[in-house]
């Protein structure tokens, strides 16, 4: 994807809060800062935006190593998300449409704005997903959807952030329940950490390997960006008959790719609301078919 300027500065404050939760010394922080700066300051050399995020996080991890800034974050995240699952999949199963709730349910999880300033607790994720359930999403998606999922035999989902990944995790186990067929369900993590994204750790905290196959992206990077993943993630990848992406990040490294993919997310920026082509609303949460195939 090319270089939004207003990516810019989000890349920016990004790796700055990262350095500000690793260490209170003032002067590892500032240095850091003056650095990003002048990293970012190189953007008209980047062919694309990720591999610029990339290098601005690398001087952070380079100033403090070995460090995951949103380790306890993360965990806790996981924890609220996994106390409310129960009474989610009652919900699913009162509902009328087993396959829609579940899938307002997954995308939901995508709407949580724990990364846009509001405060984080059990009432916002609550309401978040009580909010995003309900939003028009366009129904003739959700049919195709499933009805590609009811031919596919290998589906490739990749995941987004933790916490969301709990509400991932029960839309899978949905589809293994509920289809009265075999299919290979293999769920992916990021390669390690990078803001609230889920890693392995996360994976394992919410048990995913007991609805699919777990892997990671293989790059510590908040998106799929394919000319960096690993091997193991692109056979995966290419072996998939459906992919389901999940959030902006995602949605930016794939949007141009000729595989058969549906994006889950909510638009939070003005620049995915220009990717796609502005006819849908900051805050809206929306199924997106990839139009290349």
């Amino acid at each position: 994807m090319r270089i939004f300027l207003d990516c810019i500065p989000c890349h920016i404050r990004s790796a700055i809060n990262s350095a500000i939760r690793l260490t209170e010394d003032d002067n590892v922080v500032n240095k850091t800062l003056s650095e990003v700066l002048l990293k970012a300051s190189e953007f008209p050399s980047y062919k694309n935006l990720f591999e610029l995020y990339y290098d601005i996080q690398k001087i952070v991890k380079k100033n403090i190593p070995d460090g995951d800034p949103y380790f306890e974050f993360k965990k806790d995240f996981n924890k609220i998300c996994l106390s409310i699952s129960n009474k989610i999949k009652e919900e699913i199963k009162n509902s009328s449409d087993w396959f829609e709730k579940s899938l307002r349910i997954c995308l939901a999880g995508n709407s949580i704005d724990v990364m846009q300033g509001k405060k984080f607790s059990k009432n916002v994720i609550v309401e978040s997903i009580n909010s995003a359930s309900f939003q028009p999403i366009d129904l003739s998606l959700v049919k195709k959807l499933k009805d590609d999922i009811l031919k596919a035999e290998k589906i490739l989902i990749i995941g987004d952030n933790a916490g969301e990944i709990v509400f991932d995790k029960i839309f899978i186990e949905q589809l293994n329940n509920n289809f009265n067929k075999k299919f290979k369900i293999v769920y992916s993590v990021r390669g390690g950490p990078t803001l609230n994204d889920s890693t392995i750790e996360d994976a394992k905290m919410v048990a995913m390997q007991e609805v699919a196959k777990v892997i990671t992206t293989g790059i510590d990077m908040p998106a799929a960006h394919l000319p960096l993943c690993s091997e193991e993630f692109k056979k995966e990848y290419n072996e998939a008959d459906l992919i389901i992406s999940k959030g902006q990040g995602n949605l930016e490294a794939l949007i141009e790719e000729n595989k058969n993919i549906y994006f889950l997310l909510k638009i939070k920026c003005i620049v995915i609301a220009r990717i796609l082509g502005e006819k849908y609303n900051i805050d809206e949460v929306i199924i997106f078919k990839n139009k290349k195939i």
